[in-house]
C-alpha cells in the first residue's frame, strides 16, 4: 500500500459477532451503535509496485476445484470493507454468512493522525465481535527506520498498544501486524538497504507492545515478489513474529493474462506464493493473507485457486480486499459477477 487518504468518520447500528474485538465467542451476535465523531480515520491503498520483470505467459491450464475455505477447519475468512463500520454488515448480507475477521488500518498521515486513529478506530470497533487483524503503520509519514531502531517512537508504541489494549475486552489474543511490504519501495519503512533498521524498528515495536500487555500476537508480512532485497534479510527473529503473512494481488499490468497461469506463476515466482510457505516452515510459524485480490470478471478461476491454496496450507486467515480504494476490487457491488458467484459459492455455498 502506498498512500492513505481521509476517510469519513463511522456512524451506524449493526449486528455482528466473535472474539478479537468484542472477546466473545463467534456466532454469537450483539447489537451494536456506533454514534458519528470527528475524528478522521484513513483508508489504505494496496497498490504494489510492479515485478521488475514481467513473466511470460505460459499456455492456460483447467483450473481445478477448490475446496471451499468454509469447509477447511481453522482457515478464518476475514475481509477488509474499509473502516466504516456499517460496510461489514453490508458485505457478510450479500455473502450469506459471517466473516470470522476483519483487517483493520489506522492512520499515518502525521503523528497526530498516527496517535489518533488508533483509539478512535478501536473504540468504535471494540463491541464488534469478530476478530480484528489490525495493521498499524511502523510509524508515521516523516518518520524514519533509523529513528524507529534508535528507539524514538518507542513512548509512541506504548500509547498505541495502551488504546489497543482499553478497547479489547476479554483475554483473547490481539493481532497486530506493522511494517508490512517492506520490501517494496513504496512504504516509509521499505528495508531495501535498510534492512538491519528494519529489523530493530520491528524488534523494538514488539517489545513496546509486549511491555503493555502480553495479549499481543504479530505479523510479519512481506509483498509477494522480488524488488530487489530478500525478504529474509529483514526477518526480524522468531522470537518476535507469531505469524507470517503475504500480501499478493492480480495485477492484470504485468502477470499473465490467463487466471491459471497467472496464480501458477504467484506461486512459483521468487519470494512467491511457494517461498512463503516454505519459509514459514522452516521458521515453524503458522501462515497468512493480509491482502490478495482481484480486478476482472475473467479472474474466477484465480480466486477458485487461490482459495484452494488457502485451505490446502490451513492458513490461519486470508483477507480479501472488497474495495475499489486505489484497487478496483470489491466483489459485493457485482462489478465482477463471475468472480463474485465463484467467491460466495465457495465461501458461503450460495
Amino acid at each position: 500500500m502506498t498512500q492513505l487518504r481521509p476517510l469519513v468518520p463511522l456512524a451506524a447500528a449493526f449486528l455482528l459477532a466473535g472474539c478479537g474485538g468484542g472477546g466473545g465467542p463467534a456466532g454469537v451476535a450483539s447489537a451494536v451503535v456506533v454514534a458519528p465523531s470527528a475524528a478522521p480515520v484513513v483508508t489504505p491503498t494496496p497498490i504494489p509496485a510492479p515485478t521488475p520483470t514481467p513473466p511470460p505467459a505460459p499456455a492456460a491450464t483447467p483450473a481445478p476445484v477448490a475446496t471451499p475455505v468454509a469447509a477447511a477447519p481453522g482457515v478464518q475468512s476475514v475481509v477488509y470493507v474499509g473502516n466504516d463500520v456499517p460496510d461489514l454488515a453490508a458485505y457478510e448480507a450479500w455473502l450469506g454468512r459471517e466473516t470470522d475477521g476483519v483487517q483493520l488500518f489506522s492512520g499515518r498521515n502525521g503523528w497526530a493522525d498516527w496517535s489518533d486513529s488508533i483509539g478512535w478506530l478501536a473504540d468504535r470497533w471494540k463491541n464488534v465481535a469478530r476478530t480484528h487483524y489490525w495493521s498499524i503503520p511502523l510509524f508515521a509519514e516523516g518518520g524514519t527506520l533509523a529513528a524507529a531502531a534508535a528507539g524514538d517512537y518507542d513512548s509512541r508504541w506504548r500509547a498505541a498498544a495502551a488504546a489497543l489494549l482499553a478497547n479489547s475486552p476479554g483475554d483473547s489474543t490481539i493481532a497486530v501486524r506493522t511494517g508490512w511490504e517492506f520490501n517494496g519501495d513504496w512504504q516509509p519503512w521499505a528495508a531495501k538497504g535498510k534492512e538491519a533498521d528494519y529489523r530493530a524498528a520491528y524488534r523494538r515495536f514488539v517489545a513496546s507492545f509486549r511491555g503493555v500487555s502480553g495479549r499481543f500476537r504479530f505479523e510479519w508480512t512481506p509483498n509477494l515478489g522480488d524488488f530487489g532485497t530478500n525478504p529474509e534479510d529483514s526477518y526480524p527473529g522468531d522470537d518476535v513474529v507469531d505469524l507470517i503473512g503475504m500480501d499478493f494481488y492480480y495485477k492484470h499490468e504485468w502477470d499473465p493474462a490467463d487466471p491459471v497461469a497467472a496464480f501458477n506463476y504467484k506461486v512459483s515466482e521468487r519470494y512467491g506464493l511457494a517461498w512463503h510457505q516454505d519459509f514459514a516452515a522452516r521458521h515453524g510459524k503458522p501462515t497468512a493473507y493480509a491482502e490478495w485480490g482481484v480486478s476482472r470478471d475473467s479472474d474466477a478461476p484465480y480466486v477458485t485457486l487461490a482459495l484452494a491454496w488457502f485451505a490446502a496450507h490451513k492458513v490461519v486467515y486470508a483477507s480479501y480486499w472488497n474495495s475499489n480504494a486505489d484497487y478496483s476490487g470489491k466483489l459485493s457491488d457485482n462489478q465482477y459477477p463471475l468472480v463474485a458467484s465463484a467467491y460466495r459459492t465457495l465461501l458461503a455455498g450460495k
